[in-house]
């Protein structure tokens, strides 16, 4: 086999992996998501992520049914406390806890 053969079918298989990659890539993938989302959109709750372009990404591990008081409500009784708000007091005492190896208030 000559070096010009050789070097013809090495490209024609390089344009041929890249042309089946494009078209999985940029047309089969997408019409399969819209086709999954058409037979799957009936469930009430669908515990998966998306992405920002409606893509379904990773599953979610717990879902949770109920008003945000509820829900706070609920796992206050279980001994929870609530998030503080993101300031710049509790991102300082978040570092500082962090640096110094001790506990979060």
């Amino acid at each position: 086999m000559s070096q010009r053969s050789l070097r013809r079918r090495a490209t024609t298989w390089l344009v041929a992996c890249c042309a089946a990659y494009l078209s999985l890539a940029y047309f089969a993938a997408p019409e399969f998501w819209t086709l999954r989302d058409r037979n799957f959109r009936n469930q009430q709750f669908e515990m998966v992520t998306h992405t920002p372009q409606g893509i379904p990404g990773d599953p979610i591990n717990v879902g949770m049914v109920g008003t945000k008081k509820e829900l706070v409500h609920a796992f206050a009784v279980a001994g929870w406390d609530t998030a503080d708000a993101i300031t710049l007091k509790t991102a300082i005492e978040i570092g500082e806890s962090v640096l110094f190896n001790r506990p979060y208030p």
